[in-house]
């Protein structure tokens, strides 16, 4: 199989790949990592991978840049297993992506092919999870004394009638909902994406709303933002 038509197999399939040669520059971008990243292949042929997906590892270090080791193990033929990876997309905001490396079979025309896959959403349910049970955690046997006023700069939240925060009452999958209309995901589309019925969807929804004592959706995602639950 010649070279050109592996990468040809590569890039149509459904996951996100670019692939880029020795030096970093990208010369293939499907559709799959524009659905993700926001940039259309057009953009992005010839630029500096780097440059493209400005990544950050979790712990603040960037992998992204001249002197990439992530890239180096791939044009030498050991690339790194997968990892998560902190890039921004074309709106500017934050996006996480796993990253999976291939490495080229042609030493004399090194390329590396980066598989994406889009884990935003399972981020963003582990930062809430993390969230709401550091707040059970809070509400304990160690919580602020009853009558404590808030820390200057923070807003009092709304509490149920024990003094827990009344999102401390939304169960797992009341946080997903929550998560996915943050997202601006639709009742339905949220459904679809949980596999849900649509009135399994609207009950969550509903239920929401009741625990939060809020009356839309928009005033449960504005809540949940200004409470830094997401």
């Amino acid at each position: 199989m010649r070279q050109s038509d592996y990468l040809d197999i590569l890039c149509n399939t459904a996951d996100g790949v670019f692939i880029t040669d020795a030096h970093k520059r990208i010369v293939r971008w499907n559709k799959g990592a524009e659905k993700i990243l926001g940039y259309p292949e057009s953009d992005t042929l010839h630029r500096s991978c780097f440059e493209v997906i400005s990544g950050k590892a979790p712990a603040g270090a960037g992998p992204c840049g001249q002197d990439c080791a992530v890239h180096r193990s791939g044009v030498e033929g050991t690339p790194r297993g997968n990892f998560d990876l902190e890039a921004v997309h074309s709106s500017g905001l934050p996006v996480w992506i796993n990253v999976t490396l291939l490495s080229s079979a042609a030493p004399e025309a090194p390329f590396v092919t980066h598989i994406l896959r889009d884990v935003t959403r399972d981020r963003r349910m582990k930062l809430a999870l993390d969230r709401f049970l550091a707040e059970l955690k809070s509400s304990g046997p160690n919580a602020a004394a009853p009558g404590a006023g808030p820390a200057e700069g923070y807003a009092v939240q709304p509490q149920d009638q024990v003094g827990r925060p009344a999102f401390a009452a939304l169960s797992a999958r009341e946080l997903e909902v929550l998560t996915l209309l943050a997202e601006g995901l639709s009742t339905k589309a949220l459904a679809r994406k949980l596999d849900i019925s649509h009135f399994t969807a609207r009950n969550h929804i509903q239920n929401i709303l009741v625990k939060l004592e809020l009356h839309s959706k928009a005033q449960a995602v504005s809540f949940a933002f200004k409470q830094g639950i997401l």
